[in-house]
C-alpha cells in the first residue's frame, strides 16, 4: 500500500513526470508531423510516430494516478470524482458523437481526439468544482 504523502510532495512528483511528459509529446507530435509523410512512410515509421506521440500521453494517466494514491483522501476524493466526472461525460460524448456518425448525421471522427477531449472534460470537471465550493 502507498503512504500518503503531502498534497504538495505528491504534486510535485506529479508535475516531474507531466512537464517533460508534455514536452515531448509536442516535440513527438511536431517531428511526426513536419518529417513524416503519412502516405509514404513505412509502417515501422508510422508506427514508431503513433507510439511516440501516445506513449507520453500514458506516462501523464499513469502519474495522475499515483497522484490520487500518494494523495490525502480529501484530495483523493476530489481527484476522482473529477476523473469520474470526466469518464461520464467522455462516455455520454462518444455514444451521442457514435450514433450520429453511425446514422450518417456527422462525418467520421478520429478517435485520437477522445483523449484530448477526456483531458479538457477532466480540467473542466476540476474547475466546475472550484466553482460549486460553498466552503
Amino acid at each position: 500500500m502507498i503512504r500518503p504523502k503531502g498534497f504538495r510532495a505528491a504534486n510535485k512528483r506529479y508535475l516531474m513526470i507531466f512537464v517533460p511528459m508534455m514536452a515531448l509529446y509536442c516535440a513527438a507530435l511536431i517531428f511526426a508531423m513536419t518529417f513524416i509523410d503519412m502516405k509514404t512512410a513505412s509502417a515501422a515509421a508510422r508506427t514508431g510516430a503513433a507510439l511516440g506521440v501516445s506513449l507520453p500521453l500514458a506516462a501523464i494517466l499513469w502519474s495522475i494516478m499515483r497522484l490520487v494514491r500518494e494523495t490525502d483522501e480529501y484530495t483523493r476524493l476530489r481527484q476522482l470524482q473529477a476523473l469520474s466526472e470526466a469518464g461520464v461525460m467522455l462516455t455520454a460524448l462518444v455514444f451521442v458523437l457514435g450514433f450520429m456518425e453511425r446514422f450518417n448525421v456527422i462525418p467520421d471522427i478520429p478517435l485520437f481526439l477522445f483523449g484530448p477531449a477526456f483531458f479538457f472534460l477532466y480540467g473542466f470537471a476540476h474547475v466546475r468544482q472550484i466553482l460549486g465550493k460553498t466552503v
